[in-house]
């Protein structure tokens, strides 16, 4: 249920006038958008506030600005709509998913609302967020007080029909100031119907750098994507750099199991790691990779949007890295994801650097009712360990212990 958008019931209002940051919050209601991620600062905890209030709905902060841009972005992949509220020092913080946005595009419409502290009054430094915001080459466009409400509706109909996420920049000082209520404007209803897979657009690796970067070029340009060549990836193991095959063959059996489950699982998330090669045929496993220790928060994001079961796969350097980010973000929200660890002990991808296992088991002591541990070779109880843990309506994590 929503509330009604009544500028006489604005605390502090003068007749007919709201403050920005409802006018915005109001905009997220009427653009029909299903997941809104906010971490606090001073004007996007005004803006999400608001949105709770005229959406009717309870939801909890985010902790990390990275986290909370890589579930937008899996929620994107269902088709939902989506927006990740936070201040231009949080979208710094971000930058690794927002670089890798613009290639990942987006698929449900996706806007990122930065609150920009022009004078440093709730910030640590004084940057140029523009400067920023426009490295990344996301579309972007900033907003004045009177153009905030109509720029939100506007950016979820750019969004999709480009096919790429959309940065909005707002002054943190305007948020708070008064307007006069704009119209309501309702997007058009539409059935949100889940995009098919497609993995040579959303899989982020060293092998696949070039095609995702062809399309969103196209994008930007306004040309046809769908005529770019697309490439064909190279056959597992054999097709792959040599230096990878011990690793592929090991992990083979896993995806054995994986694959047996497939028909259950609406998604499975990646890191850019060895694991994620699985993408490659005969296996063709994974939707989507984005930045290093990213799929555990977009196989959250999906799961938050609607998703029945999604999957995140990553190794223990990964998830010791950064992975962990995402675990606790969907702990905080009990969202269900399974986390699939390969531990292997070192760092594969990068030439086996070895991993500090005091610290690998240290994080995984902070949940220690949802691991479960298994054998790499012990076919029976994998496969066992595996479908237990897609059946279970809880967070899973299951480490896979290689020799």
């Amino acid at each position: 249920m929503t509330v009604s958008f009544d500028p006489k019931k604005m605390q502090g209002a003068a007749p007919g006038q709201v403050t920005v940051a409802e006018a915005a919050g109001r905009a997220l209601v009427d653009a029909g958008v299903s997941v809104v991620n906010c971490v606090p600062a001073t004007g996007a905890a005004s803006i999400f506030e608001a949105w709770k209030r005229f959406s009717g709905r309870e939801k909890p902060y985010h902790y990390h600005e990275e986290v909370a841009m890589g579930m937008a972005m899996g929620a994107s992949l269902t088709g939902q709509r989506s927006a990740v509220v936070i201040k231009a020092h949080g979208f710094a913080k971000a930058g690794n998913a927002m670089v890798d946005a613009w290639s990942f595009g987006a698929e449900g419409g996706l806007v990122v609302i930065v609150a920009a502290d022009r004078e440093g009054r709730s910030s640590d430094t004084i940057f140029d967020s523009t400067a920023l915001v426009a490295g990344t080459k996301l579309p972007f466009r900033h907003l004045g007080p009177d153009e905030v409400y109509v720029g939100i509706i506007d950016a979820y109909g750019r969004s999709e029909s480009m096919g790429m996420p959309v940065v909005l920049v707002v002054e943190d000082d305007d948020l708070a100031g008064y307007i006069p209520a704009p119209p309501n404007s309702f997007m058009p209803v539409r059935k949100v119907v889940a995009p098919e897979s497609d993995p040579l657009r959303h899989v982020l690796f060293p092998g696949n750098s070039n095609y995702p970067h062809q399309v969103a070029e196209a994008k930007l340009a306004g040309r046809d994507w769908r005529v770019i060549l697309r490439p064909e990836l190279p056959v597992i193991p054999d097709g792959l750099p040599e230096k990878f095959h011990a690793a592929i063959r090991s992990y083979m059996p896993v995806f054995d199991v994986l694959q047996s489950l497939r028909s259950q699982i609406d998604f499975i998330m990646g890191d850019t790691g060895t694991s994620s090669l699985f993408v490659c045929p005969p296996y063709s496993l994974v939707d989507a990779t984005t930045y290093y220790g990213g799929s555990i928060t977009m196989a959250a994001g999906a799961l938050s949007a609607g998703a029945r079961k999604a999957w995140a796969i990553t190794g223990d350097w990964t998830f010791t890295a950064a992975g962990h980010l995402g675990l606790h973000e969907a702990f905080h929200q009990d969202l269900p994801v399974k986390v699939l660890i390969f531990h292997n002990r070192a760092a594969v991808a990068t030439g086996g650097q070895l991993l500090d296992e005091a610290l690998f088991e240290r994080h995984l002591k902070g949940y220690p009712e949802f691991v479960r541990r298994v054998e790499a070779s012990d076919d029976a109880n994998l496969h066992d360990t595996l479908q237990s843990a897609q059946l279970s309506d809880r967070m899973e994590i299951m480490v896979v212990d290689f020799a």
